[in-house]
Order: C-alpha cells, then sequence, then structure tokens
C-alpha cells in the first residue's frame, strides 16, 4: 500500500503522549527560535506531556543543548537531550577496547567526552576515525584521516547530514565533511544518529513511552522523518528548516507549516 501525505492545520489533530523533536530548523534556527515553537512546548510541559530532543548535532553535550534550550524559554534538562555523539560513543563503547586509539574530528566539548568515554586521543594508529560538526576542518585534518583509514582504521560519522539550516541560510554538516574523507579514502562510513533508529529508542526509553504514543518532528525527510518511521513512530516533515526534496524516496505521513 502507497503511504499518503496528510498536510495539518494545527498538531493537535494528532493524538499523542509524548513528543520526540529535532532542534536545528524545529526549535530554533542558529541561535533564533523557530516562531511558536516555545509557546507550543510550554503547552506541552503545561499539559503534562513529556518531550525529548533527539538531535544529530554533536558539537555539545546534552547539557549544553539543554542550558540553550532554556534560554530560549522552553524548559529541558539534559536527560531530554539524546545527541548523535551519545550514539557514538555507545558505539564505540560497545565495538572497541577500552583505551584504543581514536582520530576525532570535532569540537573540543566532542573530543573531551570521547576521552572521558575511556578513548586515546590520537594522530597516527587509529582504531578508528570519529567525524562529527568542526567548523575548523581543513586540508590536514582530512590527510590525517585518510592516512588512518588506509592503515586500517574505520571511518564512523555522527550523522549524515549533509547540511544544517542557521537563522541566515544553511551551512555543511558533519555529513559533508565524513563524506568527503570517505571520497577521498574509499571506506564506506558507519554513520551514527538519524535515520538510524537507535537515537529515537534511546529517547523513547527515557520518556517510558511506546512507539505508538508518541510523535517525532522534523524538517529532514532522510534523516528525522526515516528514523522515526524506521522506530514505528508517526513522523511530522516541518517546513521550518530544511526544504522539502521532492527526489526523495522518503514520503511523511503528516506535514506541519508550524508548531
Amino acid at each position: 500500500m502507497t503511504m499518503t501525505t496528510r498536510r495539518l492545520r494545527s498538531i493537535d489533530e494528532l493524538g499523542f503522549s509524548a513528543v520526540l523533536s529535532d532542534l536545528d530548523g524545529v526549535v530554533y534556527r542558529g541561535d533564533a527560535p523557530v516562531p511558536g515553537a516555545v509557546d507550543r512546548f510550554r503547552r506541552w510541559q503545561h499539559a503534562g506531556i513529556p518531550y525529548c530532543f533527539v538531535t544529530n548535532n554533536a558539537e555539545k553535550a546534552p547539557d549544553a543543548f539543554a542550558d540553550k534550550i532554556r534560554g530560549l524559554g522552553i524548559a529541558c534538562e539534559a536527560e531530554q537531550v539524546v545527541t548523535s555523539g551519545d550514539v557514538a560513543l555507545d558505539y564505540i563503547r560497545t565495538h572497541y577496547a577500552a583505551g584504543s586509539g581514536v582520530y576525532v574530528i570535532g569540537t573540543p566539548s566532542f573530543k573531551h567526552r570521547v576521552a572521558e568515554a575511556g578513548f586515546e586521543l590520537v594522530e597516527t594508529g587509529a582504531a578508528a576515525v570519529l567525524v562529527a560538526l568542526d567548523r575548523t576542518f581543513n586540508y590536514a585534518m582530512m590527510t590525517t584521516a585518510l592516512r588512518n583509514l588506509l592503515g586500517g582504521a574505520h571511518l564512523i560519522g555522527t550523522n549524515p547530514d549533509l547540511i544544517r539550516p542557521l537563522a541566515d541560510g544553511f551551512e555543511p554538516g558533519a555529513g559533508a565533511i565524513t563524506q568527503s574523507i570517505a571520497a577521498a579514502s574509499g571506506a564506506t562510513p558507519i554513520f551514527m544518529g538519524k535515520p538510524d533508529p537507535t537515537i529515537i529508542h534511546a529517547a523513547m526509553a527515557r520518556l517510558g513511552v511506546a512507539p505508538d504514543y508518541a510523535i517525532m518532528i522534523g524538517d529532514k525527510l532522510d534523516t528525522d522523518i526515516l528514523a522515526g518511521q524506521r522506530a514505528g513512530v508517526t513522523s511530522i516533515f516541518m517546513e521550518t528548516g530544511v526544504p522539502i526534496d521532492s527526489r526523495s524516496p522518503v514520503i511523511p505521513e503528516f506535514i506541519l507549516a508550524s508548531l
């Protein structure tokens, strides 16, 4: 049966008891809140509807994201944020021995989290090359990643996002960095975060809710919406972030102009 898309006038048309939501493009763009988002999450809080934010952005730890969300006027604790960095750290803990060398491309905060997880940050002889969003990414870093991959390291990307929404437009995402390294090395990247449903399952576990009772809100078909669908969660495409890609094979169940 072919899935059809329904345009919602209001998210109140749907029945649900928990909310999973992307951040960039849904709650804020850059440092500016998306119109209507703050009021909507405040209403959910007052109504006792639990929510958890699931973001492919690994440049900060959950507590830093929670600080930013609270700064917008939305109640949020670190436990209400699950990042692709969390998923990536769980993955390397499972697949690599403690103390293994990892070459990390990412922010100082993300590198600190990798070190705190018990791995050695190295430039050579890495067991894995772990790539997150890094606005200082350059040719020298690509060369270091390439040499480690040619030496047998595995390529792990925190997320496959090629672009990210900002207040005044878009910027390349961590997926663009990972794919450039993959093109040079011939390595096949393993991607964490959405569209893999692991991050959605983690968020539902924190809220104590089953898929049938939750909704997923996002602005990217191939990550947010696909992850929600793979996790069995009703998914809503928001038109406040990345423009809908008519070429995508992912068909959203619902489309909403604004929260």
